[in-house]
C-alpha cells in the first residue's frame, strides 16, 4: 500500500466519523466534541485539529476561508496548513490568479484534502472571492 492510499483511507474514515450522527441531535454535539478532542491528541494542536475537521466537512479551503470560518489568525491558518501538508493530508489544488489591481503579495491557494471533488475546490475558490471581493 502506498502512502497516498493510506492518507486517502484515513481521510475517508474521519469523514465517515463526522457524518455518523444526525446533526440535529444533542448527541451529535457531544460526539463531535469528543471527536475533536481525540483529533487534538493526535495532531497535538487545537488549530490543526479544527482545520483538519473543516477539510473533512468541506473538502477544500483557502487560508482566508479558514481564518474567517474558524476565527483564527492568518498565521495560525498557514501553520495548520503547513502541518497538514507535511503529513500528506492536504495538497494545493488551485493557485488563484493575481487580481487586476493587486499591489503584489502571494497569490492565494485553494488547498484540498486527498480525494476532494472539483465541486469542493470550486466552492472554496468562490467563497474566498466573494469574501474578499477579488476581481480576476
Amino acid at each position: 500500500m502506498d502512502e497516498g492510499t493510506l492518507v486517502y483511507d484515513i481521510v475517508y474514515a474521519f469523514k465517515l466519523l463526522f457524518n455518523k450522527r444526525d446533526s440535529n441531535s444533542l448527541d451529535y454535539t457531544t460526539y463531535t466534541k469528543t471527536l475533536l478532542s481525540k483529533l487534538r491528541s493526535i495532531f497535538g494542536s487545537k488549530a490543526v485539529s479544527e482545520v483538519f475537521t473543516y477539510f473533512c466537512l468541506y473538502g477544500a479551503a483557502t487560508a482566508w476561508n479558514l481564518r474567517n470560518e474558524l476565527n483564527m489568525s492568518e498565521a495560525t491558518a498557514y501553520r495548520a496548513l503547513k502541518q497538514l501538508r507535511s503529513l500528506g493530508f492536504v495538497v494545493p489544488a488551485l493557485k488563484v490568479s493575481k487580481a487586476r489591481h493587486s499591489k503584489g503579495g502571494p497569490r492565494p491557494t485553494v488547498w484540498a484534502l486527498e480525494g476532494a471533488s472539483q465541486e469542493e475546490v470550486a466552492r472554496a475558490y468562490h467563497e474566498m472571492r466573494e469574501s474578499v471581493g477579488v476581481c480576476v
